[in-house]
């Protein structure tokens, strides 16, 4: 038995994965959606954030590697885990989603816009 691993609760790591791969997601697109958000209501001053657009590619690559962790940490024994499990895999899926949504918008809808 080994002490160490035993002492890390799947739930809460998988639940911080989760939360950090949707901070990335969100980081990723404050470069590309904020600039064009800020336009929308005539607020110029965000097309700073225009100047990390090269950030995109290594922030989606973590975004995916945190998220991949999650689900590794949440779904990789069969029990049931109880409440916390629960509702750590209901974060990790809500990131997920999040994550999608704005990868999607970012290399799908704003090529498109052109």
């Amino acid at each position: 038995m080994n002490v160490h691993q035993d002492s890390i609760d799947p739930s809460r790591a998988g639940a911080a994965a989760a939360l950090a791969g949707m901070a990335t997601a969100v980081v990723t697109g404050a470069a590309c959606i904020g600039p064009m958000i800020g336009i929308a209501f005539g607020i110029g001053g965000l097309g700073w954030l225009a100047r990390y657009a090269h950030l995109q590619l290594p922030a989606t690559l973590l975004t995916i590697a945190l998220l991949a962790l999650g689900f590794r940490l949440l779904y990789r024994r069969r029990d049931c885990g109880g409440t916390g499990r629960r509702r750590a895999r209901t974060l990790l899926w809500v990131a997920v989603v999040f994550a999608v949504a704005i990868n999607a918008f970012e290399y799908v809808v704003l090529p498109a816009l052109g």
